[in-house]
């Protein structure tokens, strides 16, 4: 990517959170940016293009582009020849570049570090990127809002750039895993487990591309991971790499004990095993966050920050600012003006953030009725982790089961059913039901909730807004 100090950069599919975080970090570094949607814009993304004075067409046209004078495209991967703006860059044999390849290119003076895994990675990474914002002004940009910046990104002057690593193809045409392009210096592995059926056919396969990013980084490079998911230590363990490791059940370089829920935190001991002498040092933690889930995802950030020299003290600095992300166990509000039963949001849709997303629900709320309302993603996920699924709902009393959020693919003869999932998880739960919309789920609730009462939404296609509407 030929990126000069004064190059113009248009945005193919601007609207997107990673795409408009993008377009604002290249904004920052001194770029000039423009680009272009098929629809209206909405939060986060319209107000961090209105807020830095970037411009965007709203509709894709070849003729946007024939005056254009840019020197760089940059495609969203949901666009492809459809699109009529990728058609006309394709005829005329103009160079397209992924969102990741253009994010290596402005962090490549910068010590980039990626998280990833299955589940917690825009978690950890917001976490992990917001403590080095508060040390040295750092950068780091994540798939999740930050509750309290009310963005996804932050570009500083520090030497760390943290990215969210995605395993999705770069583009329509490229399937090269954007977490590839973006060239790790240091790399934080928060678990692994199956998931993405529609482009990975076994965990095999999904090992193979976490080994190959390994293989790639630089030889002084540091792996941090998750050494309680074992088909993810099976990678690690291939290289030769620095490795650091920490879990909650087995031994490791970084482990805990005496967790301890209070009402407004989470504190719990982390103890480090010195390298010379296998013996443990301990330290004490806080967290503003709840469950096991979240004190994975900060024993990663500790682990590798503590590896990286800086101190106890700048650590728990930086994890004191976190307040969370949007759509992670997201408290939205109560019913009835105020008085009723609590409603929380997330984006809980693998079993296993299912199940620890209830469990965190029943560790903060053991004495309340809760209600899971879950609307299952894409029918290829669901048919594949049907088994697990139908066993992640036994910290809910109640569950409400939408049918299948399609996403990018298409209802056949043979696709799985919301009926069908209905079934699976009865086999395992007394009380769950199948609801045709949001309307009936309101109405149920209308009907039956309690002050005491907590609902879980579970959801990342029609039922998004539901929580804000129980609220409402």
């Amino acid at each position: 990517m030929n990126l000069l100090p004064n190059s113009k950069i248009y945005f193919i599919g601007i609207g997107g959170i990673a795409m408009s975080a993008a377009a604002g970090i290249a904004k920052q570094a001194g770029f000039e940016v423009t680009g272009s949607d098929s629809k209206a814009l909405y939060d986060p993304a319209k107000s961090v293009l209105d807020e830095l004075d970037i411009d965007y067409f709203i509709g894709y046209s070849a003729e946007q582009l024939k005056n254009a004078q840019v020197d760089v495209y940059v495609a969203s991967a949901g666009e492809d020849l459809s699109n009529p703006e990728i058609a006309y860059l394709r005829d005329k044999n103009i160079e397209i570049y992924s969102l990741s390849e253009l994010l290596h290119a402005l962090a490549e003076d910068q010590l980039r570090i990626v998280v990833t895994g299955t589940h917690g990675k825009s978690t950890t990474t917001a976490m992990l990127g917001q403590t080095l914002q508060t040390i040295d002004d750092s950068s780091f940009m994540t798939g999740a809002v930050l509750a309290e910046a009310k963005r996804n990104f932050h570009y500083g002057t520090g030497h760390y750039f943290v990215f969210e690593g995605d395993e999705y193809k770069a583009l329509y045409d490229d399937p090269t895993p954007k977490f590839q392009q973006y060239h790790p210096d240091i790399l934080l592995l928060t678990n692994l487990e199956f998931d993405h059926p529609d482009v990975f056919n076994s965990i095999e396969e999904i090992q193979d591309e976490f080994r190959e990013l390994i293989d790639k980084m630089p030889d002084d490079g540091i792996v941090v991971y998750n050494a309680d998911s074992s088909d993810l230590a099976k990678v690690v363990h291939t290289s030769n790499l620095g490795q650091v490791s920490f879990a909650l059940d087995n031994s490791a370089d970084f482990t805990v004990s005496n967790i301890e829920t209070l009402p407004d935190k989470t504190m719990f001991t982390v103890n480090r095993k010195d390298p010379a002498s296998a013996e443990y040092s301990t330290e004490q933690y806080a967290i503003n966050a709840f469950g096991r889930i979240n004190v994975y995802n900060a024993l990663g950030v500790i682990s590798l920050l503590r590896t990286l020299g800086f101190s106890h003290e700048q650590v728990q600095d930086g994890l004191d600012r976190f307040r969370g992300i949007k759509r992670r166990f997201e408290y939205i509000g109560q019913t009835n003006g105020g008085t009723g039963a609590k409603v929380f949001d997330d984006y809980a849709h693998h079993p296993t953030a299912v199940k620890e997303t209830l469990a965190t629900a029943r560790l903060r709320f053991p004495n309340s009725k809760i209600w899971a309302v879950f609307e299952p993603h894409t029918f290829s996920r669901t048919e594949a982790v049907l088994a697990d699924l139908s066993k992640a709902f036994e910290s809910a009393d109640k569950v409400l089961l939408a049918e299948i959020y399609p996403a990018r693919e298409k209802k056949t003869e043979n696709s799985i059913t919301g009926q069908q999932v209905v079934e699976a998880i009865a086999k395992n739960h007394t009380d769950v039901q199948l609801v045709a919309n949001k309307n009936e789920v309101i109405e149920i609730l209308q009907k039956e909730l309690s002050p005491t009462d907590v609902v879980i939404v579970m959801a990342v296609g029609s039922f998004n807004t539901l929580a804000l509407d129980l609220v409402k």
